[in-house]
């Protein structure tokens, strides 16, 4: 046979190990028509490529008739020799809170386990990352909850892959103000606004909302130091940092919770809608639990931050 028979059918067998890997036992399998599709390749490559599977022992299947064909036994181990990824590469927030140091750590740790490459690179904005991943600059992106689904919503190319929970992307907003003022909202203030943020740009639109205030654009990081250089008299900023970094001249106020709140405060992690191979990588090496406890750990300094 030629060796381009051999390339496709290999590329169908990583592909549909792929997904298979995201199954479990009792699902529906995609059909031979469905993986064309997706794969764009022959029927009798995918066809080919599925049989392998199956006498390897990745998987049994059973027909139900009109309602196709399901997944009786599945190994995972077995389909795993067929998912090549040696390294991924990722983005998330800069790691300026404990928080986030913990999570890169988690991951950073996770893969290294598992010896395979993790290139992180920290981009301010859930904007950028989301538009980054779409693009194909990176595999996968970290932004909180409310981001991804309402960038969803507005139908980007991108799939929520895995949710950490709450206080997992941080543990609350503040309104932190310029020393020396009163810590209340009121007319003529000068706020802070990254409309990089997604939830940033929210949250400062709630917070001001009745009052007649003067945006002035900013990288939400350099939000401390505009606020001691008398560049703006608040903005909304990540509790975290200001008790990691104890900046004792900075004053805030609380601002009241709502349910969307809760979605701000939960990491997920993003990739493009038909990626395959980042989901069931995801899947096979990161556990949830694992990396909740390296962030404890990291924020308690327990163990030295490692990303």
């Amino acid at each position: 046979m030629s060796k381009s028979f051999y390339q496709k059918t290999g590329v169908a067998i990583e592909n549909i190990a792929n997904e298979l890997y995201q199954l479990q036992a009792g699902d529906r399998v995609p059909n031979i028509s469905e993986f064309q599709e997706r794969l764009s390749l022959s029927r009798g490559t995918v066809q080919n490529a599925f049989n392998f599977l199956k006498e390897e022992g990745a998987i049994e299947t059973e027909s139900k008739g009109h309602l196709g064909t399901y997944l009786k036994k599945i190994e995972y181990p077995v389909l795993q020799q067929y998912i090549t990824s040696s390294q991924l590469s990722g983005t998330m927030p800069l790691p300026y809170s404990r928080l986030y140091e913990g999570f890169a750590t988690g991951l950073y740790l996770s893969f290294r386990e598992k010896e395979i490459k993790l290139n992180l690179a920290y981009v301010r904005g859930s904007e950028e990352r989301i538009k980054a991943v779409e693009q194909g600059m990176f595999d996968f992106a970290v932004v909180s909850r409310f981001a991804a689904e309402h960038e969803i919503e507005n139908e980007r190319n991108i799939k929520i892959i895995m949710s950490f929970g709450e206080f997992s992307y941080l543990s609350k907003h503040i309104l932190v103000f310029r020393p020396g003022i009163d810590t209340k909202m009121k007319d003529g203030l000068r706020i802070g606004i990254d409309y990089d943020s997604l939830d940033h740009v929210l949250l400062t639109k709630e917070i001001t909302e009745g009052y007649e205030t003067k945006k002035v654009e900013l990288p939400s990081n350099q939000l401390v130091y505009a606020l001691r250089e008398n560049q703006v008299d608040a903005g909304v900023w990540n509790h975290d940092e200001i008790i990691d970094k104890r900046y004792e001249d900075v004053t805030f106020m609380e601002i009241p919770l709502k349910n969307h709140h809760r979605a701000m405060s939960e990491a997920v992690v993003i990739c493009q809608k038909e990626n395959t191979l980042v989901p069931s990588t995801f899947k096979r090496i990161v556990e949830v639990a694992q990396i909740r406890e390296i962030q404890k750990q990291v924020k308690e300094g327990q163990i030295t931050p490692r990303y």
